[in-house]
C-alpha cells in the first residue's frame, strides 16, 4: 500500500490522537484541522489524497465542509473524503452523499474498518472505487457487535476483571438513563434528551457497547431536529439493545467468575 498524505479534521481531542496514532503507524503522512474551516484552508494550501472529516465541527459542520471543498474543486480534482459519524448508517448515507463525500466511517472506530478503507483509496489506479467502497457498508456496515469486550478492555488497563466490574455498575444505571429520556422524550424536553442521549453514546463506546453507542447517536441527532416519531422508535430499540447487552455480559460475568475458567483478574 502507497503511504498516503491525510488530514484529520476532527475537533474532539481524543478522537484526533487516536486517529492520528492508527494512520501513522500505517505509514501514512497526517495533518490535523480542529474546525471546519480549518480544513478548507488547509485543503487549498496542499494536496490531499484522504481526509477524515468529522461531521460535528465548530465554525463549520463536516458537510458543510464537504460542500465546500467540492465546490473549490470545480470538478477540476477530486480529493477523497471520509465522513467521521456516529449516526446510524441509512441516516448519514443520503447527507454524505449529497454533500459529495465518497464514504462514511461509524464511530467508535474500528481499526479494521479503516484498515480496509485506506487499502481501497491506496489502490493505484482508482477504478472501481466505489464499487468497493459500496461493498464495504452492504457487507459490514450494520455487522457491529453488541458488546466488544476486547475493543474496548485496554481502557482499563487490560484488566478483565476492572473492566467487568465497571461495566456492571453501567448497566446498573441504565434504568435510571432510561427513564430520564424517556421522561424527556414524553415532554418534548429535546435539549435534556440530547444530553442524555449524547452522555450515553459515549460510555457505551468506552465499554464496547457499539450499537448501544450507534443508537444514542441516532437518538441525540434526532432530538436536535424534534422528531418524536423517529426518536420513539429510536428509544424503543435503545430499550432492546439494552436487554441483549445486559443479557451478554451477564453470561460473560458468569464464566470470568466460573472457578474453571482459571481467571485471576488481569488479561
Amino acid at each position: 500500500m502507497r503511504a498516503l498524505n491525510i488530514l484529520v479534521a476532527e475537533d474532539d481531542d481524543q478522537n484526533q490522537a487516536m486517529m492520528k496514532l492508527i494512520l501513522i503507524r500505517q505509514g501514512h503522512k497526517v495533518k490535523s484541522a480542529w474546525n471546519g474551516r480549518a480544513a478548507l484552508e488547509a485543503v487549498k494550501s496542499e494536496d490531499f489524497d484522504l481526509i477524515f472529516m468529522d461531521v460535528q465541527m465548530p465554525e463549520m459542520d463536516g458537510l458543510e465542509t464537504t460542500r465546500q471543498i467540492r465546490k473549490w474543486e470545480n470538478n477540476q480534482r477530486h480529493v477523497s473524503i471520509v465522513i467521521l459519524t456516529g449516526s446510524v448508517p441509512e441516516k448519514i448515507s443520503d447527507e454524505y452523499k449529497k454533500a459529495g463525500a465518497d464514504t462514511f466511517l461509524l464511530k467508535p472506530f474500528d481499526i479494521k474498518r479503516i484498515g480496509m478503507l485506506l487499502e481501497i483509496f491506496a489502490g493505484e489506479p482508482a477504478i472501481g472505487q466505489q464499487e468497493n467502497l459500496s461493498q464495504l457498508h452492504d457487507n459490514n456496515s450494520m455487522d457491529v457487535p453488541v458488546l466488544d469486550m476486547q475493543d474496548s478492555i485496554s481502557r482499563f488497563n487490560n484488566d478483565t476483571k476492572y473492566y467487568l466490574e465497571n461495566l456492571q455498575e453501567f448497566l446498573q444505571s441504565m434504568p435510571e438513563r432510561l427513564e430520564r429520556m424517556d421522561q424527556a422524550l414524553k415532554a418534548h424536553n429535546w435539549q435534556s434528551l440530547s444530553t442524555y442521549a449524547h452522555n450515553l453514546k459515549g460510555v457505551a463506546a468506552n465499554f464496547g457497547a457499539k450499537q448501544l453507542s450507534i443508537l444514542a447517536a441516532s437518538l441525540d441527532d434526532l432530538s436536535d431536529h424534534h422528531e418524536f416519531k423517529k426518536s420513539s422508535k429510536i428509544y424503543r430499540e435503545i430499550k432492546d439493545n439494552y436487554s441483549m447487552l445486559t443479557e451478554m455480559a451477564n453470561k460473560i460475568i458468569a464464566e470470568q467468575s466460573s472457578p474453571s475458567s482459571g481467571h485471576q483478574g488481569g488479561q
